[in-house]
């Protein structure tokens, strides 16, 4: 399966991850592309998104591009005038998506004998609330991450409308009514 981010790419964007095998770490990557990414870029993007992955760099159209790896542009505020602004980039976003679910699970590991937690003879362990708080911290970030992606996406005209948000593992979404 192909993907928007790689390992590699992962451990050098987001916040330091540890020595994470790279098969957990490709399965939180596939976690957070479908069910944060996907659903608010929809399956359209995302799909133009991976296709642009297997372009030459100098056949990659430059929106896109700069869609993944973040930069500056200028929009046109009307009366006002142009502004400049700033994003990280797709790929950021995922990869403090990616750090979030290795909070929560990440040294779960499955074994012949069922789930157990890997744990060293010096290592301490994080409380249930110290975890929930810095996992609820990094999804604060990825998402403020990601907003930024949906205005550059809606600025550049690759989107229309944003799609529903997806059913974020372990976040709430409250709506204002009226």
């Amino acid at each position: 399966m192909k993907h928007l981010l790689t390992t590699e790419e992962l451990r050098k964007l987001g916040r330091p991850i540890g020595k994470v095998a790279d098969d957990k770490l490709t399965a939180f990557i596939t976690e957070a592309e479908q069910l944060h990414i996907k659903p608010i870029l929809g399956d359209e993007l995302f799909i133009g998104l991976l296709a642009e992955q297997d372009k030459a760099v100098e056949q990659r159209d430059e929106v896109k591009t700069m869609l993944l790896d973040g930069g500056s542009y200028v929009i046109n505020e009307g009366c006002d005038g142009e502004s400049i602004r700033s994003f990280m980039g797709l790929k950021v976003a995922i990869s403090y998506f990616v750090y979030a679910q290795n909070l929560m699970v990440g040294d779960v590991e499955s074994t012949r004998y069922g789930s157990v937690v890997k744990s060293g003879d010096y290592s301490d362990r994080l409380s249930s609330k110290e975890r929930s708080d810095a996992y609820n911290n990094t999804l604060e970030v990825a998402n403020s991450y990601l907003k930024d992606c949906v205005a550059y996406c809606k600025e550049k005209g690759l989107i229309k409308r944003v799609g529903k948000p997806a059913a974020s593992i372990g976040g709430i979404v409250i709506r204002k009514i009226g």
